[in-house]
């Protein structure tokens, strides 16, 4: 069992990214777009982790404490967990947004970027990567750097 959750704002590739890198590895999507409300979320994490299945925590998840109740539910059940930074271009992802169905509006993009924060391993990560599109309808996914 292992756990992966994203971080970024949205139309920043994250779903994309959920389908063709983790779903055919049999990870379960845990998406509030899907699920709509908590209760049925932390529901299917449970579910899952009982099952010993990975799961893709697929939100924004921008700030330490937004994540802090997942990196909870997960080092609990003794799931390491993976961070996936996915860039996180306001114009782009407004870009990207334009283009799509059930595109959300531009003031709520901007809203999430003002409040990311970035990931440390000192919130419960066993490792994080940097994740941007290729241009080319796939992904570069790199090891985080800190600066130091």
């Amino acid at each position: 069992m292992r756990a992966a959750i994203f971080i970024g704002i949205q139309a920043s590739g994250k779903s994309s990214f959920y389908r063709k890198a983790l779903e055919g590895m049999g990870y379960v999507q845990i998406s509030m777009d899907l699920l709509h409300n908590r209760n049925r979320e932390e529901a299917l994490i449970r579910e899952s982790i009982a099952a010993d299945r990975n799961v893709a925590i697929d939100n924004t998840n921008p700030t330490r404490a937004e994540r802090k109740r997942y990196l909870d539910i997960l080092s609990e059940a003794g799931c390491p967990v993976d961070g996936y930074f996915f860039q996180s271009i306001v114009r782009e992802c407004i870009g990207r947004n334009a283009q799509r169905e059930g595109r959300v509006p531009e003031r709520a993009i901007a809203a999430t970027s003002n409040k990311l924060e970035m990931p440390s391993l000192e919130e419960g990560f066993d490792k994080l990567y940097f994740v941007k599109m290729d241009g080319k309808g796939g992904f570069i996914v790199d090891d985080w750097r800190t600066e130091e």
